[in-house]
């Protein structure tokens, strides 16, 4: 019987991944995964968005998704927000972080779940959710990454796209300034989130014992779908 205690599991995922997945099939813990999960993108969002300057962060984030509004109505938005406290944008982002990667992940368990009704594997909605949280624990350490980055360099005047600095952005040295929202989202992929899909992957062939290829095609499958999506309609722009 695979040692399924939080503490076990944690390790595993990172060191032996395949008995964590033995364990997490098992008995599916999720506690400690969550509570970490939480601690780590709370923290991040909490610190950069009551330490950057509301104002520019604003008149960024609007010139980047519409350049077309005109000036006097975004110089009224930036300086109404802020008039607001840093530390109340700070715990929006720390709930709404959270708010996206729980949801993002609950539906991305209900999506295995209902391939394994189709495929009758009879693996479960809280198996798999269980695996996504637990496959996540990487990106905790991008997390970490983020915040030592804002601890060292000023956040104040920091875009979001250069908080983590293991992104492929940051790494390749690419301003992601100007660039569209598809080119932003992959410069801002980073080494944890690629460990977090390759162990998905692996997670999956563990739980229905099927063969590589078809584990890799239900995980991804749906990822190149959006990618190619979002492809043709910024190519029709």
């Amino acid at each position: 019987m695979a040692d399924s205690s939080n503490v076990s599991i944690l390790t595993n995922i990172f060191t032996a991944p395949n008995d964590a997945f033995a364990a997490l099939k098992e008995r599916p813990r999720v506690l400690l995964a969550v509570l970490v999960l939480i601690v780590s993108f709370s923290v991040v969002s909490f610190y950069y968005l009551s330490h950057v300057d509301i104002g520019w962060f604003l008149d960024q984030q609007m010139r980047a998704g519409n350049a077309n509004i005109p000036e006097a109505q975004r110089e009224q938005a930036v300086a109404a927000a802020a008039k607001l406290p840093p530390l109340l944008y700070g715990a929006f982002g720390a709930l709404s972080a959270n708010f996206a990667l729980f949801l993002i992940m609950f539906l991305v368990a209900v999506y295995y779940t209902v391939v394994s009704y189709v495929t009758r594997d009879g693996v479960k909605l809280g198996q798999w959710f269980a695996l996504l949280c637990w496959c996540a624990m990487p990106q905790v350490l991008g997390q970490v990454a983020a915040l030592v980055n804002m601890l060292i360099n000023d956040p104040k005047f920091m875009i979001q796209d250069s908080v983590n600095p293991l992104s492929f952005g940051n790494l390749l040295s690419i301003e992601a300034a100007d660039r569209t929202l598809l080119q932003r989202s992959l410069l801002g992929v980073n080494p944890t989130a690629i460990w977090t899909l390759v162990l998905q992957v692996l997670g999956y062939q563990s739980f229905t014992k099927s063969s590589f290829t078809k584990a890799a095609a239900v995980v991804l499958g749906p990822l190149a779908l959006i990618v190619l999506i979002a492809t043709l309609f910024a190519l029709r722009r």
